[in-house]
């Protein structure tokens, strides 16, 4: 970040870049292994079945299932942990969406900086960082201490807001411009990211953030035609030299 125009692009994972949610597929493995506390675990699929049956609102369901998912690793060595996680990651890395390399190359061609932030534990995030070559990866923390976790959130990078808060202190808070920068993720924990942005791109979004994208102008993408529209909108950004957030259904040729 030696330039202070330098634009950046936040990006979300699950659902965005990876068809699934790899801190619950961590979850899984880890539940197999009984490297967690079954109980525990167990509340955060339960949680998450409450959100979908609209018993609870998301932020309720994301601090909860953030607090059950705490408890289940309490105790537990973060080495054991990190190796499942890595184990995991070499059987679901071929599942990243195909487009994600070429997003990538094509966002740093631009002249924007890629970074992830992403709801699931950073155990998991850093991988996909380290697989798609960026530096920089902000996902979920689970206090840690003499090499054990101890049962609390550290940071639940999920909860609505929460995001945005790690978008200010990301790249050691040196400057950025913000104007130029892009985001894209798929539901409403990302939706602080497309108000700190000057293009965001909605990707096969929940039902709440379609709902959400449609009235406030952000376009939405398919993996069939994400590379087109993000081809769009930075291109529409350069000749306009202003924020451009929305264009017609087949795209404006540049």
């Amino acid at each position: 970040m030696k330039d202070a125009k330098t634009g950046i692009a936040p990006l979300d994972v699950d659902g965005t870049l990876y068809p699934g949610t790899l801190g619950i597929d961590l979850l899984r493995v880890l539940m197999r292994a009984e490297l967690c506390d079954l109980d525990a675990a167990a509340e955060v699929f339960a949680i998450g079945g409450a959100h979908q049956r609209d018993e609870i609102d998301f932020e309720t369901m994301a601090r909860g299932a953030y607090e059950a998912y705490a408890r289940a690793l309490a105790g537990r060595s973060c080495a054991e942990v990190e190796a499942q996680a890595r184990a995991l990651w070499e059987k679901k890395r071929g599942k990243l969406f195909a487009f994600a390399p070429t997003l990538i190359a094509e966002l740093r061609a631009s002249g924007r900086v890629p970074l992830l932030i992403s709801g699931s534990p950073i155990e998991m995030v850093r991988l996909v960082a380290d697989e798609l070559g960026i530096e920089e990866a902000h996902g979920a923390v689970f206090a840690r201490a003499e090499g054990r976790y101890t049962g609390s959130v550290a940071l639940g990078s999920g909860v609505p807001g929460a995001k945005a808060e790690i978008l200010a202190g990301a790249f050691g808070r040196r400057p950025r411009d913000l104007q130029r920068s892009f985001a894209m993720g798929d539901s409403l924990t990302d939706v602080a990211m497309f108000e700190e942005v000057g293009i965001a791109l909605a990707f096969e979004p929940t039902v709440e953030l379609a709902e959400l994208a449609q009235t406030r102008g952000w376009p939405v993408a398919t993996r069939g035609d994400v590379l087109e529209r993000v081809r769009t909108l930075l291109c529409l950004e350069r000749l306009s030299g202003s924020d451009r957030t929305t264009f017609d259904s087949q795209g404006s040729p540049c």
